[in-house]
């Protein structure tokens, strides 16, 4: 996948590869593990567009990947000094966020996205017949506990 990756995490809960690279620009980065299917290792890593994936997370030069929580849309990391540090990349909340809104859990939904500055746009807009004519406006009505 890299020619210089420190370490990777397979997280079958998110759907995802995930690594951290080495060298002057040190990133997080997340690949939809049903992408690896069309990966050619024989390419290379250049040539490879699978390796795109998602908008990567910069991260601390010699930064380790420890864990990524099946029940929570964060990666732990090990800086260089040897503090943990929880991060909340985009590539593994927007996937949550739009599975905890499929299942019909609006307040959880919100409360990420609030936290994470996702647009709340998405709450409709993932499926809007439900949300407005389905009962999606009562549930999140009655769900969210937290107004301010």
């Amino acid at each position: 996948l890299s020619n210089a990756a420190s370490t990777f995490i397979l997280s079958p809960a998110h759907r995802f590869l995930s690594y951290v690279t080495l060298g002057s620009r040190s990133q997080l980065r997340f690949i939809p593990l049903n992408n690896l299917a069309e990966f050619d290792p024989l390419l290379g890593s250049d040539e490879n567009l699978v390796l795109e994936g998602y908008e990567p997370r910069n991260v601390e030069r010699g930064s380790r990947l420890v864990a990524i929580l099946a029940k929570s849309p964060s990666a732990v990391l090990q800086l260089p000094r040897g503090n943990l540090e929880g991060a909340f990349p985009r590539a593994l909340v927007l996937p949550f966020v739009m599975a905890l809104i499929d299942s019909g859990e609006y307040g959880q939904a919100l409360t990420i996205m609030r936290r994470q500055k996702v647009d709340l746009n998405l709450l409709v807009d993932m499926n809007p017949t439900h949300f407005l004519e389905g009962g999606g406006a009562e549930q999140l009505v009655s769900q969210v506990r937290v107004i301010d």
